[in-house]
């Protein structure tokens, strides 16, 4: 009986001696050889940091639009810019009918505050007003919805600004808006340039009328644009200084004109029913007119 005692004990003890079995180390292999490298894991985002997301880009444009002072005429759809009240350079009863402003005879002018459109009218707003408007006669036989109004006399220009709501500009106007408060003899500066307006030949890029807004670098310190050149523009009759009632004034010069008469000082007095290829208009509202 005590062999067989020892006999049980010798075996268990060999037993718990043993070497695991293979089955068993199975178990406890690593996953990866000792020569391929474990793969480093990526920390994990804590749940409470937002995944940051791209910003989308502001558009310049709208940036540039938003601080400007303007309003949008509800009749025609133009964007009219405030010229502020204030003192503006102007010429006295002697203004020169034609050439450069004399500064000498020159005054400063109280004038109250103003809206004028920041572009010359254009064929689709006219044909709001006049749907039967063939820009065709004046632009080769091609479509071009957005270059000025073009062969409009004094009488039509008037009559579009008042069923918009609007006027012509006075002279006066006219001047402090492509002037501004500087002494400029053209809207961008003291010099003539000849890439920042549509004149005479093709250096600038047309030979005839362009879209408006095609000069960007021309515009005045109040950002109107082609206030020189593309198409003459109508002014009120208030400036005249011929007794003539059927002369009017129109400012700025056309695609046929030269840098002198594209001077912001110059006056072209020409009939008041003179239907030029070269004569367009821009409106202007007062503050307190309504519509």
């Amino acid at each position: 009986m005590r062999l067989l005692i020892c006999f049980i004990f010798v075996f268990t003890w060999v037993s718990a001696c043993a070497p695991t079995s293979k089955k068993h180390r199975k178990r406890y292999r690593k996953a990866y050889t000792t020569n391929q490298p474990v793969p480093k894991q990526k920390p994990k985002t804590s749940r409470s940091e937002p995944i940051p997301r791209p910003t989308p880009p502001v558009k310049s444009s709208s940036v540039k639009t938003s601080l400007l002072p303007t309003i949008l005429n509800e009749q025609d759809e133009s964007l009219m810019i405030l010229i502020r009240a204030g003192k503006y350079l102007a010429g006295k009863g002697g203004l020169p009918n034609s050439g450069k402003l004399n500064y000498n005879k020159s005054s400063y002018l109280n004038l109250a505050a103003f809206y004028i459109d920041r572009t010359e009218i254009t064929v689709t707003q006219f044909r709001k007003y006049q749907s039967h408007y063939n820009e065709k006669l004046f632009t080769n036989g091609k479509d071009c919805p957005n270059c000025p109004a073009m062969g409009i006399n004094w009488i039509q220009a008037s009559k579009y600004c008042l069923w918009a709501g609007k006027r012509l500009p006075q002279e006066e106007e006219w001047e402090a808006a492509a002037r501004g408060a500087n002494n400029f003899s053209y809207p961008w500066g003291k010099r003539f340039l000849s890439l920042r307006s549509n004149l005479l030949g093709k250096e600038d890029g047309y030979l005839f009328s362009a879209p408006v807004g095609s000069f960007l670098s021309g515009a005045s310190a109040s950002g109107l644009v082609d206030m020189v050149g593309n198409v003459w523009e109508w002014v009120g009759k208030k400036q005249s200084a011929k007794s003539q009632s059927k002369t009017r004034i129109t400012k700025g010069g056309g695609w046929t004109s030269n840098k002198d008469q594209a001077r912001i000082s110059f006056r072209n007095h020409v009939d008041l029913k003179m239907n030029n290829p070269t004569f367009g208009f821009r409106c202007a509202k007062s503050l307190m007119q309504k519509r």
